[in-house]
């Protein structure tokens, strides 16, 4: 769990610097078809054209200060959680990073 922490600490972190005059920050979750669905959805900046075939690589950031580690390291987490994690982007406008993992069933309380 404290990987999945991390990768949505990121996501966030992410679309707040994407906001530096401020915006609007959403995460939502949706379950279908055996699956969760978590979308963290920004009014930033957006991500280049350019850059967004990129952003998954180790190593590449666009920020000043950073190790450009943040986006390589949550996609290694999700797909080893045995989810996907993609995004849509439009400079001037924001970015949407969906995650997509395999849901967890409820389990029954243990009796005491």
């Amino acid at each position: 769990m404290p990987d999945l922490q991390r990768v949505f600490t990121n996501l966030i972190i992410n679309a707040i610097q994407a906001m530096p005059e401020g915006g609007t920050l959403t995460v939502s979750t949706e379950e279908r078809d055996g699956t969760v669905a978590i979308r963290v959805e920004d009014t930033g900046v957006g991500i280049a054209p350019e850059q967004q075939k990129k952003i998954f690589l180790p190593y590449y950031t666009t920020k000043t200060q950073g190790t450009g580690l943040g986006l390589s390291t949550a996609q290694k987490t999700i797909l080893t959680q045995g989810g996907n994690i993609s995004f849509q982007s439009e400079p001037g406008k924001g970015t949407a990073f969906t995650i997509v993992l395999p849901a967890v069933p409820a389990q029954e309380p243990v009796a005491a």
